[in-house]
């Protein structure tokens, strides 16, 4: 089986990046929740995720593997830190992105909530595939690479799955459920897990 190659994205990458992402993210269950209707999806997804990918260029690392068929976002969090994601107060939205600009908040205060503060780890905010490169392992490959590093550097690692499926994913990396499900108002549940580092001898799941 071919090895796959895992590119670390530069800051010249940014916009080929959050394109990526952005395309990999179009059908989640948080995307769709926020940004219902597909044709705004569309048009604000990739800027914001712009600004996670640029964040995560400056305060950790960006990976890509197919030619930017998968991306997964990863940023160093310091024990005691939190930030807020949501939109400033002062900002004026238009009336028709309220709804949006409010549910895009929830999100971010129902995460940040619960995010760990006990310890610095590496927190994942999302991985992606884009739809014509699922199934080849693109996303595991990803994982492995960061998780092996982590492990190297004996840091915790922290998510929040969006499926099931990909909670089983998780888990075959050595993530455990960390408390009850974060829920959205009248929308999804998403599930947060913590990955304690492993020993040099352990290895990653193969899958």
């Amino acid at each position: 089986m071919t090895q796959t190659i895992v590119h670390r994205v530069q800051p010249g990458e940014l916009d080929r990046a959050a394109a990526a992402v952005g395309a990999a993210f179009f059908d989640e269950v948080v995307s769709t929740w926020v940004i219902p209707d597909p044709v705004q999806r569309e048009q604000l997804l990739p800027h914001h995720l712009r600004e996670l990918v640029a964040k995560a260029l400056e305060r950790g690392e960006v990976l890509a593997a197919a030619d930017f068929g998968a991306v997964s976002v990863w940023l160093d969090r310091e024990a005691g830190e939190s930030e807020s994601n949501g939109f400033p107060e002062a900002v004026d939205v238009p009336p028709g992105l309220r709804e949006i600009a409010r549910r895009g908040m929830l999100v971010a205060e129902l995460t940040e909530a619960r995010h760990p503060t006990h310890t610095a780890h590496v927190y994942l905010p999302c991985i992606g595939v884009l739809p014509n490169h699922r199934g080849f392992g693109l996303g595991s490959a990803l994982l492995r690479d960061k998780l092996d590093r982590a492990d190297a550097a004996e840091l915790p690692v922290y998510l929040e799955a969006s499926s099931t499926r990909n909670r089983a994913l998780y888990r075959r990396h050595g993530f455990e459920s960390s408390g009850d499900p974060i829920r959205f108002p009248d929308g999804p549940e998403i599930y947060p897990m913590w990955r304690e580092p492993r020993k040099p001898r352990e290895s990653s799941a193969q899958v």
